[in-house]
């Protein structure tokens, strides 16, 4: 069993990419936030929890999970890499499974209102916390998934966000809704005691009652990590100067610094900017990378991963300062929840 509470407020460092078509393009097509609409609004509401059924405390919404993993407390499931974020295939309510994305960057799992209804998640419609992503705050609803099957491994009771806004892009029959549905991390840090992304054999490995092995490939750096605002955080450097990132696998990014980072260290402006017929997208909205005010900088030795990586490009972007999948795509990535250590493994 596993108890978590709700609270107010949830952090969501959670950022994609939308490359668009032949349809238009960012700069001509008007991009805007809309509340999910009334009709749909009613079917949440009729899915909703009873109040008897609730523990509700000072410090919020109660809720017990309880995750049966498998007897050989190891399960490896294959990862679908796609447009830059790593997915795994996930059963909901008992139904087919489907790929979702697999986002560290994401305190908890999230999805689309129509997905809500689709799957018969159980809402909390008095429960409303507030999403804090990259590009901005936008409200939710609590939700509970009755049941999570991933492979062999079986989730009763799991908590979720229900978006209460959607994302719409383009006008009259060219309009478009940007749906944002991740499993966050909490999936494997309330359960697991490591997760492991082996981006170099796509494959996702939880452990749920073995410590971590140990060293797998022939080349390591491993540094100490902790978990800040529910997302794992670790340190980097660039001479005197150290901050935290969130290590972030829903981030299409590398290596990306918050605007005050930047600033403390000696980069209010500069660098090059960058453009793009693409749609940066998440929690928040979506921005166009002008919008954004992304622009990159190179450093001559960035302190990462408890080396020195020579010549490292960053991108300086909205949100926190995070580690994306530019980055790790490169590496078999291990959060090994019980000793607080980061793996990067490769060769």
């Amino acid at each position: 069993m596993n108890q978590l509470t709700w609270s107010t407020g949830l952090r969501i460092a959670q950022m994609i990419i939308v490359v668009l078509g032949a349809a238009g393009c960012a700069d001509s097509f008007a991009v805007k936030n809309e509340a999910v609409p009334a009709e749909m609004q009613k079917q949440l509401q009729s899915q909703a929890v009873p109040a008897s059924e609730l523990k509700v405390t000072k410090a919020g919404l109660s809720v017990r999970t309880h995750s049966v993993p498998p007897p050989e407390g190891v399960l490896k499931v294959p990862m679908y890499y796609e447009n830059g974020i790593p997915h795994i295939k996930v059963s909901l309510n008992g139904r087919k499974p489907k790929k979702f994305m697999f986002d560290t960057g994401a305190t908890f799992s999230v999805f689309d209102a129509e997905q809500a209804v689709e799957y018969g998640l159980r809402t909390v419609p008095q429960v409303r916390p507030t999403m804090a992503g990259v590009l901005g705050k936008e409200p939710g609803m609590a939700a509970l998934i009755p049941t999570v099957q991933i492979g062999p491994w079986k989730l009763e009771n799991l908590p979720c966000i229900v978006r209460m806004q959607r994302t719409a892009w383009g006008t009259g029959i060219l309009k478009e809704h940007l749906g944002v549905s991740v499993l966050g991390v909490h999936l494997a840090a309330n359960h697991c005691k490591y997760l492991t992304l082996d981006f170099l054999k796509e494959e996702v490995e939880f452990g749920f009652t073995r410590s971590y092995p140990g060293q797998q490939r022939k080349h390591l750096h491993k540094t100490s990590f902790s978990m800040k605002s529910g997302v794992p955080t670790t340190v980097l450097k660039y001479g005197k100067v150290a901050w935290e990132a969130v290590v972030d696998s829903g981030s299409v990014f590398g290596v990306q610094l918050d605007q005050r980072v930047a600033q403390v260290l000696g980069y209010k402006d500069g660098g090059w900017h960058v453009g793009g017929n693409y749609l940066i997208t998440g929690v928040g909205g979506a921005q166009t990378p002008d919008q954004a005010k992304v622009r990159v900088l190179e450093f001559m030795a960035l302190g990462l991963f408890g080396s020195y990586y020579p010549f490292a490009e960053v991108d300086v972007m909205p949100g926190p300062s995070r580690l994306g999948t530019y980055l790790l795509e490169d590496y078999r990535v291990t959060l090994d929840f019980e000793r607080k250590l980061l793996w990067i493994e490769w060769g």
